[in-house]
């Protein structure tokens, strides 16, 4: 009997089976004991978050004494940052009714996330440059359909040719939204799949590559 798989897929399967049963029946034992079951995952999940801030000073801090390279000065910063938001966070209390930390938020990791994610809009457009090629009709009428999505998400264009965001409306409405209630009901088909394959240890994914 192999313990470090058989252990886990039995833990799998009574918490899956629990789960089931919280979401499908209404006894009382069952949800009680589902809500036991989720406030250990909250443990677990601060203990996870503790583990990847110690890993990130254990990497980081690596790069900063050794200083190889000349960007271990953004270790630094890292760092530095983590402990102001870690402090603050905990000596202010929540998010909602500290100050000092919602201005560390929205001055400091909005501005961040959204220089990165700006920035992502060059890869994406080299992306749409090398895809949308009209080589055939299929090719076409891709390229055709971002051309007048693209306009119709322009403010000019819309304010000055009304008939831009109906044509964009109805391409999201009639096409695009088919498109994706047909993703949906595949990915919620994949989604019952992989969950019965892991309820009865068919999927062993999470335990790595035992």
């Amino acid at each position: 009997m192999d313990y470090k798989r058989d252990i886990p897929l039995v833990i799998t399967f009574i918490v899956g089976v629990i789960a089931v049963m919280d979401y499908y029946t209404t006894f009382s034992a069952v949800k009680e004991t589902f809500t036991i079951i989720k406030n250990w995952g909250v443990v677990l999940q601060a203990f996870a978050l503790g583990l990847g801030a110690a890993n990130l000073f254990r990497v980081h801090g690596k790069r900063i004494s050794d200083r190889k390279t000349s960007e271990w000065y953004f270790s630094a910063w890292l760092l530095f940052m983590l402990i102001v938001f870690v402090v603050v966070g905990l000596g202010t209390g929540q998010f909602e009714a500290s100050s000092q930390y919602k201005w560390i938020y929205n001055a400091i990791f909005l501005p961040l996330g959204a220089t990165m994610y700006s920035s992502l809009a060059f890869y994406m457009a080299i992306g749409a440059y090398k895809i949308l090629r009209a080589r055939n009709i299929d090719s076409f009428l891709l390229f055709a359909t971002a051309i007048l999505v693209i306009l119709g998400n322009t403010p000019i264009f819309p304010a000055t040719f009304p008939a831009f965001f109906y044509t964009r409306e109805w391409i999201f409405t009639a096409i695009v939204g088919g498109a994706y209630r047909g993703i949906r009901i595949g990915i919620g088909i994949g989604a019952v799949v992989i969950g019965i394959k892991t309820l009865i240890g068919m999927e062993t994914g999470y335990l790595g590559r035992r």
